[in-house]
């Protein structure tokens, strides 16, 4: 699939969620809860896909944060539920981000549910880190993880 096919997706997402298309279309970024969802066209293998990403929160991770802390993190890639699915990255500025692709043959219905849960996760885990960080976050995984 081509980068028209993700410009078509894009319109019919914009459509079943009540957007307007060239506005989607301009800014790719779609703001769900509060969260800036940046959405963008990902060549791959099986022909490319939507990719969402959005930050988690509004600050970095500490710099003195722990082993155990970003073991943790590394963790919640590997399980699954905690997020959902998403992957979980730290960019040079300590900013966590999480992402997730879809395929552009996904049904809008369904990728407007798949960007409203990568809001939803970033949420979560900005509430978990903001009220301590290692336990708030070792709980989120490990009920994830039940």
């Amino acid at each position: 699939m081509t980068q028209e096919r993700y410009d078509i997706a894009l319109a019919e997402l914009a459509e079943d969620i009540g957007l307007d298309a060239a506005a989607l279309a301009k800014y790719q970024e779609l703001i769900i809860d509060g969260v800036a969802i940046a959405l963008s066209f990902e060549s791959d293998e099986l022909g490319g896909s939507m990719q969402g990403a959005c930050y988690i929160g509004t600050d970095p991770v500490p710099v003195d944060a722990s082993p155990a802390l970003l073991r943790m993190l590394l963790q919640a890639n590997t399980l699954g539920p905690p997020t959902l699915g998403a992957t979980l990255g730290l960019q040079r500025s300590g900013r966590l981000v999480l992402s997730r692709r879809e395929p552009l043959d996904t049904p809008p219905a369904r990728l407007a549910h798949a960007w409203g849960e990568l809001a939803d996760v970033s949420v979560r885990w900005a509430v978990a880190l903001d009220q301590g960080l290692e336990n708030s976050v070792h709980e989120l995984v490990h009920a994830g993880a039940r």
